[in-house]
């Protein structure tokens, strides 16, 4: 194999890799906690209350409260292809190469 795909290759997985696993914003440096110290315990008296939540039977893609759409499932197919294509392309036979006799020698 030559060197300049395999240098790419490299290239293009490094950086979807940095682009994955970026390091975050850098928190301001400063006083971390400042919580006033309590002189005398305080109570909390908390009334019951009921919690209705309803979701749809599906999970949405996009963060929206309707289930997927057309355009997300026009990307979730093209990527799919871009798979298939990928596959297809890596455990495809290829030819040989040039410098390689294709005709066996004859029979003496």
């Amino acid at each position: 194999m030559k060197l300049k795909p395999i240098l790419f290759s490299v290239l293009i997985l490094t950086a979807l890799l940095i682009s994955a696993f970026g390091s975050p914003a850098v928190a301001p440096i400063g006083l971390l906690q400042d919580t006033p110290v309590a002189t005398q315990p305080a109570v909390t008296i908390v009334p019951p209350t009921v919690i209705v939540v309803t979701t749809p039977g599906v999970i949405p893609v996009t963060g929206g409260d309707t289930p997927t759409g057309l355009w997300t499932l026009v990307l979730f197919g093209l990527l799919a292809l871009l798979g298939i294509a990928f596959l297809v392309a890596l455990f495809s036979p290829r030819a040989p190469r040039e410098d390689i006799d294709r005709i066996p020698p004859p029979d003496v």
